[in-house]
């Protein structure tokens, strides 16, 4: 009598994750990218930017755009060139506070994509990539139904702090949501402790650097192969990964780089990302041209894939990224696996993996001048200091920042949340 056949245990059901986004983000397409990659989700993306994931389905709001990343604002911002960088700033705020109708009015018509989201996808858990717009629209979903949020852009650290009518709305979205999702995570010690001084229950919420750095994928590649792939020529190379913009204090860099020049002529400041466009980049141009800077002494590549980020770091001596305001800045953690030094703003979040001096400089990211001395005491040092820098920071990434620890953590924490496994 032949023994009987073991029963196949029931193919698993994946999770139907529904993440909402907004705008274009490269690490917001790693976060969606890496359940993706996951047979046990099944994920359904809402957002205004069409990332053209072909393991996800799409549903755009209302505000969805079909322009490129690194058109950015260009042309609006190109009308009003003649306006001091300030001057601009105040007038953006300003036409955002007169267009919080339109925005309300949007919001309705994306409460109908966002509720036939719901209807065609029934999604498990509903993952929000900030608690401003649009995700507050989850607030009027079902309460049975799971939200968790992450953090991102500043959510608690910076804009929710801020004064003003537009402010208090996003302090008081910020304060309810938090309340409201059955889980949060965190990627700063920082963000941690302003949300439970805005009232999150510390018992649901963690702390996880999220998406993190592959060490393995930015470990420090060949710098002469790097250059010559992204066809750099110069002696040295100042890699300023970030947006362009006043909040991003790019003008700033190109004020620093005259004295940075001065002594080491033979430097290019290479600024990637698409945030700012080539409106602003034009403006940058024009204002280094006016401090007598060449014209090939900085260079911006728009937009580029994740995946080349890696030629980028292995190609600089220095990364620079003096933003405002940060949470947990994916590109330092990136920089800092491939044992790039970095000079940074001196914030709370950031001292949290910098100590200045020690694997890197910390700087008032609105100082020309000290921006400039902490590049230059990079670019002067023959090797054992920078070297020194780069082993510190790697050891940090890998005991905390490590995408490949990380990733699987943020995974169990929503399957969790799910209901499928206990975050």
């Amino acid at each position: 009598m032949s023994e009987p056949i073991a029963a196949s245990p029931p193919p698993q059901v994946p999770t139907r994750l529904l993440f909402m986004c907004w705008g274009y983000s490269i690490h917001a397409r790693r976060r969606v990218q890496l359940f993706i990659d996951d047979p046990r989700f099944e994920v359904a993306v809402v957002s205004t930017w069409d990332y053209g994931f072909s393991g996800a389905r799409f549903f755009p709001l209302r505000a969805a755009r079909a322009a490129r990343p690194d058109v950015g604002d260009a042309p609006v911002r190109a009308r009003a060139g003649w306006l001091s960088t300030e001057m601009r700033e105040r007038l953006a705020q300003a036409r955002s506070l007169l267009l919080l109708p339109l925005e309300i009015v949007r919001a309705l018509g994306d409460l109908g994509v966002l509720r036939a989201a719901m209807r065609e996808f029934r999604p498990d858990v509903v993952f929000l990539q900030t608690l401003q717009y649009p995700c507050y629209l989850a607030y009027l979903l079902p309460r049975h139904l799971p939200l968790m949020v992450t953090f991102w852009n500043g959510d608690v650290t910076y804009f929710a702090r801020w004064t003003g009518l537009e402010m208090l709305a996003k302090k008081w979205l910020v304060r309810y949501g938090l309340r409201r999702v059955r889980y949060i995570t965190v990627n700063s010690r920082t963000a941690y402790d302003a949300c439970v001084d805005l009232g999150a229950d510390a018992a649901r919420m963690q702390l996880i650097r999220y998406p993190a750095a592959d060490v393995d994928l930015f470990a420090r590649r060949d710098q002469g192969k790097a250059r010559e792939r992204l066809g750099l020529r110069a002696a040295h190379v100042v890699l300023c990964p970030r947006g362009l913009g006043r909040f991003f204090n790019s003008d700033v860099i190109v004020e620093a780089m005259p004295k940075v020049l001065a002594r080491f002529p033979d430097t290019v400041f290479l600024f990637i990302s698409g945030v700012g466009g080539p409106g602003e980049w034009a403006r940058h141009v024009e204002h280094a041209a006016r401090l007598g800077i060449a014209e090939q002494s900085l260079r911006w590549d728009g937009q580029i894939e994740w995946e080349d980020m890696p030629w980028y770091y292995s190609a600089a001596d220095v990364m620079l990224s003096i933003k405002t305001a940060d949470s947990c800045p994916n590109c330092m953690l990136e920089a800092m696996a491939a044992e790039v030094p970095v000079v940074m703003s001196d914030t709370r979040q950031n001292r949290e993996w910098i100590d200045d001096g020690a694997n890197g400089f910390l700087v008032e990211p609105r100082d020309p001048a000290a921006v400039a001395e902490c590049v230059l005491r990079l670019l002067a040092d023959d090797g054992p200091m920078r070297a020194r820098f780069g082993e510190i920071s790697l050891q940090r990434v890998r005991a905390d920042g490590n995408a490949r620890i990380n990733v699987p953590r943020i995974r169990e924490i929503v399957l969790g949340v799910a209901g499928r496994s206990q975050p």
